[in-house]
């Protein structure tokens, strides 16, 4: 054992050099590959030697692995491209590799492969990377670790950042759900982090990916250091089911402000009183929480739209600037969870009999996870629950009325995306309607997050629609109502694309026959079509018959005008069949998500009131249009999540603490209220996500409040203090002209260089 203590001493000595240049952002670079290869392996044949007992896992772990460091440059077979190029230079005394990208692809970038076989990262819960943005332009980038098939695995092993010009940073992906493992598995369901649990496989790990997210600008990154570390602590997963309160709260953490006990939930329903109290609302506010001191506009009796000093406003029904800032998922409901297969998951379910069983109810299929599989699962609303204990029997009524009291005190004026009738109807907080429409017949072939698209050319879509919109009739003419949102983040694709899924779509698609009706109408015969398309076809109907699509750029000019032709019906529709129920109402669009067209963005100006766009990031500063179109903008979603405070899943866009959280949130409204398009932010959304995750397994720390509907206090004095300022903010920077116009696309410089080692481009 001596010369083993004494071998081990000597390794140890080298994963502390290695540690320190970890500190400093970067792994030391005469720490070869070969050199920690040796120590992993060597490390591997002496812990046969190291004590170890069948509860413990004492598997001896460097503190971190290279995996790319470039300094001895690179097989340029290795790094595969798309609409990229890349070189491996000098750059500040070290070889780097440089990615420059390109615009004509919504993931520009480069993949990364391992020489041979794959690494097992199953001991680590990090990978990081030392990224430079050495272009003119902020960057939206993802780093993603593998390639699993699953397409939520792809999603979880993946992190989005933002990288200002010049800026360089060290981000970290994390590839397991918490800092510690199970020593043996335990598998828990439903939800998209689960404590204990890898993201994927990881001991099939051989390749990263670094890609520009849906491009306006040509980019130019440095990338270095790619390493995986942190070890992982290892737990045995006895004794840790079940690992929910009754509070519906993660039970193995604790937190400020944790709830622990029925008498903390009815002390802080008193406590907030007082604060509530003693800090009503913004003094500029008026009844509709318009600008009460403002100018005074033309008064309809509903809300519009008007663009004031350069700036696009809401104008509420008294003639007052609006400046819509809301929050969505605004319900009693946010904490319902499923039950089905997750009994052992729960300390506290009440009996059948209970005063409580009140809470449980049936829900169907879910859109994403577990419970897609399964056609019926049982729920228990925890929200509803806690209310109850809060309250006692007029949990509702109270629940309605110190909410009310809770958006007024933080300076917030509108109740967002799927907040609850009694609310919506109270006539005390403006709010949006969201209209579904389900039921019509898809594009066969189309394929989308959500669901497939609409077939707009079937009868149904137009007759779904008008169902859908006569359920809305109790609002058509509230003065309330800031508008309608018509559906929810649609997969509207790359420009083409829905042509594409058309014609792969069976024959008797009406889409289909639509665009051979028009392609006949253009070509007159077959012949003409396939010399263009390059296809051959023997009739008509041998291409209403084929699911194959033709090649891409030879038909281009029709894909992209059936595509344009698919869009424009879409909207034309949507907004005849509204205004026609609902002649007074704003059409609020989409709810656009992700990257979106020119043609999705210039059809949804011309038909929409207000372009509503769903938009996860650190900033807004250059949310805008193509060239030409002018009209106002929704944020319908943002948030900013962190896992300190018991949470299992950060949300989409990281913050660090509830502290950075509330930073985070006052920036982003900074720059929407510079933006002289953007008339208003809606946080997504009130209250906190459970730990176990709602229908589709989401469990995001995306609450103002939490699971016990007590207010995450940062993030609120960050809302509050937003919400007493920003009609004099947004006023102040029109009439000094320090609004920011989003920029136009254009391309960016190339960088100076010192070395060009390997070049590869796709």
């Amino acid at each position: 054992m001596l010369i083993v203590d004494n071998f081990m001493s000597s390794v140890w000595s080298w994963l502390a050099l290695i540690q320190q240049g970890e500190t400093k952002g970067k792994i030391m670079k005469n720490l070869t590959l070969s050199r920690l290869a040796l120590i992993a392996a060597c490390t591997s044949l002496f812990s046969a030697c190291v004590s170890t007992t069948s509860n413990e896992k004492r598997e001896i772990v460097a503190d971190s692995i290279v995996l790319f460091d470039f300094e001895q440059g690179s097989d340029t077979s290795l790094l595969q491209t798309n609409d990229a190029k890349v070189r491996i230079i000098n750059h500040q005394g070290s070889k780097q590799l440089q990615l420059q990208t390109g615009i004509s692809s919504g993931a520009p970038g480069v993949t990364i492969k391992k020489p041979a076989g794959s690494w097992d990262l199953n001991n680590y819960y990090h990978v990081k990377m030392d990224i430079t943005n050495a272009g003119e332009h902020p960057a939206r980038i993802i780093f993603k670790v593998g390639d699993p098939e699953d397409g939520m695995q792809a999603w979880q092993m993946e992190i989005r950042f933002d990288l200002a010009p010049g800026e360089t940073k060290t981000v970290s992906d994390d590839i397991i759900t918490t800092p510690w493992r199970f020593t043996k598995p335990l598998n828990l369901l439903a939800m998209r982090a689960a404590p204990g649990q890898a993201k994927a496989d990881l001991s099939a790990i051989d390749q990263v990916k670094v890609t520009i997210n849906y491009p306006a600008n040509e980019h130019n990154l440095l990338i270095d250091n790619i390493r995986a570390t942190n070890p992982v602590r290892w737990k045995e997963p006895d004794g840790f089911l079940p690992f929910i309160d009754r509070f519906g709260q993660y039970k193995h953490a604790h937190w400020p402000g944790k709830t622990l006990s029925v008498d903390d939930l009815r002390q802080q329903a008193k406590d907030e009183q007082r604060e509530l109290n003693a800090n009503p609302g913004p003094k500029e506010f008026n009844q509709y929480g318009g600008w009460k001191n403002g100018p005074q506009l033309e008064a309809t009796g509903y809300f519009r739209v008007d663009k004031y000093q350069g700036a696009w406003w809401f104008v509420d029904p008294a003639g007052k600037l609006f400046w819509s800032h809301g929050v969505g998922v605004v319900n009693a409901g946010t904490a319902i969870t499923g039950i089905t297969d997750r009994e052992s998951y729960f300390e506290w379910l009440p009996t059948k009999d209970s005063p409580f069983a009140k809470f449980y109810s049936k829900a169907g299929r879910a859109s994403h996870g577990y419970y897609s599989t399964l056609a019926e699962r049982e729920t228990y609303n925890f929200t509803a629950s806690n209310l109850y204990q809060k309250y006692g029997d007029n949990w509702r009524e109270d629940f309605d009325r110190v909410t009310h009291a809770r958006l007024r005190s933080w300076g917030m004026n509108t109740l967002g995306v799927a907040s609850d009738r009694q609310l919506t109807t109270d006539g005390i907080t403006p709010y949006t309607e969201t209209v579904w429409v389900p039921g019509t017949r898809k594009i066969e072939a189309s394929k989308g997050y959500w669901g497939k698209f609409h077939d707009v050319f079937d009868p149904s879509f137009k007759r779904q629609l008008k169902k859908a919109l006569s359920n809305r009739q109790h609002t058509v003419d509230d003065p309330w109502l800031l508008g309608f949102f018509i559906e929810n983040e649609l997969s509207w694709g790359v420009e083409g694309s829905l042509a594409i899924a058309t014609l792969q779509s069976p024959a008797d698609q009406p889409a289909k026959i639509e665009f051979i009706k028009d392609l006949k109408n253009k070509y007159q015969n077959i012949r003409n079509l396939n010399k263009v398309w390059g296809t051959a076809h023997d009739s008509w109907d041998g291409l209403l018959q084929s699911t194959t699509a033709p090649n891409q750029n030879k038909a281009w000019d029709d894909l992209s005008e059936f595509y344009q032709k698919i869009v424009k019906t879409y909207f034309s529709t949507v907004r005849a069949e509204l205004k026609s129920v609902a002649p007074n109402a704003l059409y609020l669009g989409c709810r656009l998500a992700w990257a979106n067209s020119d043609s999705v963005i210039r059809t949804a100006a011309e038909y929409s009131d207000v372009i509503s766009m769903n938009k996860y990031q650190y900033h807004v500063t250059n949310v805008g249009f193509p060239k030409g179109v002018d009209k106002p903008i929704l944020i319908g979603e943002f948030h900013f999540g962190s896992l300190d405070r018991g949470a299992l899943h950060l949300g989409v866009v990281e913050a660090k603490s509830q502290s950075h959280r509330a930073e985070l949130y006052t920036e982003y409204l900074n720059s929407a209220l510079l933006n002289p398009y953007i008339v208003g932010t809606h946080w997504f959304q009130y209250a906190e996500q459970p730990p176990t995750g709602r229908g589709d397994g989401e469990n995001y720390n995306v609450g103002i409040v939490d699971l016990a509907d007590k207010p995450f206090p940062e993030l609120v004095k960050s809302i509050r203090e937003v919400g007493n300022r920003f009609y004099q903010f947004r006023s102040e920077a029109a009439k000094q002209g320090r609004l920011v116009q989003p920029k136009q696309p254009k391309k960016a410089k190339s960088i100076q260089i010192d070395e060009d080692a390997h070049t590869r481009s796709n």
